[in-house]
């Protein structure tokens, strides 16, 4: 997994750095928003626990009995400061707005931060091990490769070949075969009637990441006349679409959310669509699904073909 070998505390140590610079300074110097790399979400950044340190302090309050918006933010007005903080919260409703104002700039994220850590009058060995305890929680969120030490052994799976997927009693299994030769190269599952995620996972060829499959993504969509708007999502970047399906006019158009996760030489890829794909839906079934995923890549590669291939589901793994 990427960071695998990084010691845990140099992660965190660096988005420290950045947090006491800011709070000396006043404005994000270049080498620490170099130092940041906010907005690469495909690996563990001090950016992105920047964020997740944000998000547990956010919700402490939120466990506390204080929804309420924290004191005037300096660069932020309090409509700002409010759709951050429900988005960073969860509110699917907040997110398209905040998405659309680009609201989580790394300067933003970091005058909210500074405000919480002051208006809750935290030491800096405090603010030390909120920063560890967020670069530890990012460690520990999958999805996983199938030789990662890391990843949990108390979850019940079903063993696909190329997946290996969490299950729960009355769960749906439909194994998707390739139009070419009827091989199974994804599965969907079904909970209830309500919400369904399809996963497939691909080889990662050349420069191929899940930030150029989701652009390449998003643009087709729009070109067969749908819709695709990017947003943050608890599995990370993530495409809010409308996508064009066969039915009569007024059904041939389908919500879903895609989610993706770069994994060592692979890309798992996760269409969410019912109930759970909708903007304001909160159910947390299809992201621990797709984080709980483990991914089995072969030894040898089918030529140029990145798909990789299932088989008919064995005993829990």
């Amino acid at each position: 997994m990427p960071d695998a070998d990084r010691p845990l505390g140099e992660v965190s140590s660096a988005a420290r750095a950045v947090v006491a610079q800011f709070r000396r300074d006043g404005f994000v110097a270049p080498e620490s928003a170099e130092r940041a790399e906010f907005e690469v979400w495909d690996r563990m950044t001090p950016g992105r626990v920047l964020l997740v340190a944000l998000q547990i302090l956010l919700k402490l309050r939120e466990e506390d009995g204080r929804t309420d918006s924290v004191r005037p933010v300096p660069g932020l007005t309090e409509e700002e400061a409010g759709l951050m903080i429900r988005t960073l919260l969860g509110d699917a409703t907040a997110a398209p707005e905040t998405a659309q104002r680009d609201l989580i700039t790394l300067d933003r994220l970091l005058e909210l931060l500074a405000s919480v850590i002051a208006e809750e009058s935290l030491s800096d060995e405090e603010v030390h091990a909120l920063l560890e305890a967020a670069e530890e929680s990012c460690l520990v969120v999958g999805p996983w490769d199938e030789r990662d030490d890391r990843r949990p052994r108390d979850v019940e799976l079903i063993d696909l070949g190329g997946l290996l997927v969490p299950t729960e009693p009355g769960l749906k299994i439909e194994l998707n075969p390739s139009r070419k030769d009827g091989a199974p190269v994804g599965v969907t599952l079904i909970r209830g009637r309500a919400t369904a995620i399809q996963l497939q996972a691909f080889r990662a060829l050349g420069d191929t990441s899940w930030a150029t499959v989701r652009e390449d993504l998003a643009r087709t969509i729009r070109s067969w006349g749908g819709s695709a708007e990017e947003r943050v999502g608890p599995a990370g970047p993530e495409l809010q679409a409308v996508v064009r399906v066969q039915g009569p006019p007024g059904k041939d158009r389908q919500t879903t959310r895609v989610l993706g996760h770069d994994g060592p030489g692979w890309i798992l890829r996760g269409f969410v669509t019912g109930l759970g794909a909708e903007p304001d839906s909160t159910e947390a079934w299809p992201y621990s699904t797709f984080q709980g995923t483990v991914v089995r890549m072969s030894a040898e590669p089918r030529g140029d073909d990145p798909v990789i291939r299932l088989r008919l589901p064995e005993s829990g793994a």
